[in-house]
């Protein structure tokens, strides 16, 4: 379902960031997307992923990422948050790009 909804353009998937719940709020999440954004924008490469709640997609704001459409999981299941992060050399923050309808 999630495949069938990525950004056309290519990109580098973040499939996961995770912190202790212990250890959150001290500055580790946002130590390691700088890290992991170094690595990706010394290969141009935009960022795609999807945040699992609100808190987490203001984090990502937060670090450039801009929000797409929300996925509505079937069963009433939580809306997945599309986040996008543009390659190096774009001019600012960019809006999420074209996704067009793949099968499943």
């Amino acid at each position: 379902m999630f495949d069938a909804v990525q950004p056309d353009e290519p990109h580098h998937y973040l499939a996961f960031l995770a912190v202790d719940p212990t250890q959150q709020n001290r500055g580790i999440g946002a130590a390691l997307l700088a890290d992991h954004h170094g690595r990706l924008d010394a290969l141009g490469l935009p960022v795609y992923l999807e945040a699992s709640n609100r808190n987490n997609q203001r984090l990502y704001l937060r670090h450039g990422y801009s929000a797409g459409p929300a996925i509505a999981l079937p069963e009433e299941g939580p809306a997945i948050l599309q986040m996008w992060r543009s390659a190096p050399g774009d001019d600012g923050r960019t809006p999420f790009p074209c996704t067009k309808p793949r099968r499943q």
